[in-house]
């Protein structure tokens, strides 16, 4: 009996052990699909999504979206690939020298600023572009390329070089814009290079040339050439290129002017260019025409012309037949590209629009036709000065201003015009030249610099030289029907002598040389 039970409880246990270890079993391989099922799920969406993440932190937190897709887009219509085909596979915030991004030409003119911007690079997966950008992706310029060229010949380079100039004349842009994404050599079978026109007589003969296919911005130039590129001609069906028209915006409110005055037909405030100063051109409802520079504290550069009633009418019916209502507040930018342009922001007692110099010739033709009258008017203003002497008069003795003292080489005294306050200038024989407002009881706006010692005596000179003393306390008025003009007292010694920004191109030459030497003298700050 206990022999059976002892055989029972080992044979029992022997089959609990091997239970166990089958259990155990079990639960390892259990753990191990369970490992592998929990990892497997991710494992499959890894690359598409790893793929995403790259590409949204690269336009989202380093390159701009708006970069980023100006640069594709560019890419994509220039070398005619898909889109999808293209990657920005690297991107480096730069600052470029100058407004040409880094990339000038041979005698181009580029502003000499820096410009913030990037360095994009983008593939295909078989070939890179390097674009240089600005900061928001309207300006950019392609660096580098290496795009095969779709033939084993290599395109020569005088050839290449007519190609580019072709093609930069017909789209306005500098060759750095321009590329070649296609050059093949051809055989044409007449020397129309296959593109006749109507009525036109070909000579029937095989002409051995090229293909080129220039890419610019949004824009593909097909041309045929011959051997040597003495002849070339545009292959407009083939070609790709961009709408003219401009897509006018809304000027934002913050970079609204003030509205003109009522007594103001015309204003054109002019911004920009190689020399970016700020000028501020008016038309008066007296025919006046006043210029002169924004931020000028010595109103040194001011300018006043005059036309006849009848050029004044004829302009104020053009305005009213050309109804420019619809663009109000409208701004025409510039093409893409574009540098060194002028800003033109002209007002009438309705409307204020925007243009420059590049998209003139885009604007709608009665915006046009507006401009035009108002340069014509402008350059026949400037071309044709008063003609008239303005007869002198004695100024009264009362209207008479005290003498100068005796360490004062020269004095004005400037009054009346929009602003309507009285300023006294003096030029000292120390050099110092003071300005405040008379009236102004703090002496708030007095104002002191400094000019050589050189300086003061050549203007000394010049007063004896041009007879200074001899003019007699005389004014020289305005012309009849002007307002709002500045009248100048101007003082030396015991002489005085009056005249305005009206009459002030009719005045006598001495007179006139010595006005503009003060000119140039308040200018030193």
């Amino acid at each position: 009996m206990k022999t059976l039970i002892k055989v029972y409880l080992t044979t029992n246990q022997a089959r609990i052990f091997t239970a166990l270890i089958l259990t155990g079993i079990l639960s390892i391989g259990s753990n191990f699909t369970l490992i592998k099922n929990a990892t497997a799920a991710p494992a499959n969406l890894m690359p598409e999504s790893a793929n995403e993440l790259i590409k949204e932190n690269l336009t989202t937190n380093n390159l701009p979206r708006r970069v980023a897709s100006a640069v594709l887009r560019d890419a994509s219509k220039r070398w005619q690939i898909s889109p999808k085909e293209l990657e920005i596979i690297e991107s480096t915030p730069q600052t470029w020298n100058n407004g040409c991004l880094g990339l000038s030409q041979p005698d181009e003119i580029c502003t000499q600023a820096l410009v913030p911007g990037w360095k994009v690079v983008v593939s295909d997966g078989k070939q890179k572009w390097i674009y240089h950008t600005n900061s928001n992706g309207r300006l950019l310029r392609i660096a580098s390329t290496h795009p095969e060229l779709n033939s084993k010949a290599k395109l020569p380079e005088s050839l290449k070089n007519a190609v580019f100039q072709a093609a930069s004349q017909r789209l306005n842009l500098p060759i750095s814009q321009l590329n070649i994404v296609q050059a093949k050599q051809r055989t044409w079978n007449n020397g129309c290079l296959n593109l006749a026109g109507p009525d036109e007589g070909c000579t029937q003969a095989i002409v051995n040339g090229w293909k080129v296919v220039i890419g610019a911005v949004d824009q593909t130039l097909v041309y045929h050439t011959n051997a040597s590129g003495s002849a070339i001609r545009l292959n407009e069906k083939a070609s790709e290129i961009a709408d003219n028209a401009i897509t006018p915006v809304s000027i934002p409110i913050s970079e609204l002017p003030p509205p003109i005055n009522s007594n103001v037909i015309f204003r054109q405030i002019s911004s920009g260019g190689l020399f970016p100063r700020t000028y501020e051109t008016v038309l008066l409802n007296d025919g006046r025409l006043i210029r002169y520079e924004m931020g000028d504290a010595n109103d040194s550069e001011r300018q006043v012309w005059q036309i006849s009633r009848q050029e004044m009418r004829k302009f104020q019916r053009l305005l009213e037949k050309n109804k420019l209502s619809e663009y109000q507040n409208l701004s025409y930018p510039a093409t893409k590209g574009s540098a060194d342009y002028i800003t033109y922001t002209v007002t009438t007692q309705e409307v204020t629009i925007q243009y420059n110099d590049v998209s003139q010739s885009n604007l709608p033709e009665n915006l046009q036709t507006v401009v035009k009258a108002w340069n014509e008017i402008l350059g026949s203003a400037i071309a044709n000065q008063i003609p008239d002497e303005i007869k002198p008069l004695p100024i009264p003795v009362s209207e008479l201003p005290p003498p100068v003292d005796r360490n004062v080489v020269f004095r004005q005294i400037s009054s009346g015009g929009f602003i309507g306050k009285t300023y006294e200038t003096i030029l000292l024989n120390d050099g110092r030249l003071v300005q405040y407002r008379i009236g102004d009881a703090n002496d708030s706006e007095r104002r002191v610099w400094r000019v050589s010692q050189q300086k003061v005596q050549e203007f000394q000179q010049l007063l004896k030289e041009h007879r200074f003393n001899q003019s007699e306390n005389l004014s020289y008025p305005a012309v009849s029907g002007s307002a709002d003009y500045i009248t100048y007292t101007v003082s030396s010694d015991d002489t005085t002598v009056r005249y305005n920004d009206v009459s002030q191109n009719n005045l006598p030459k001495n007179l006139q040389a010595i006005v503009k030497a003060w000119n140039e003298i308040r200018k030193y700050q």
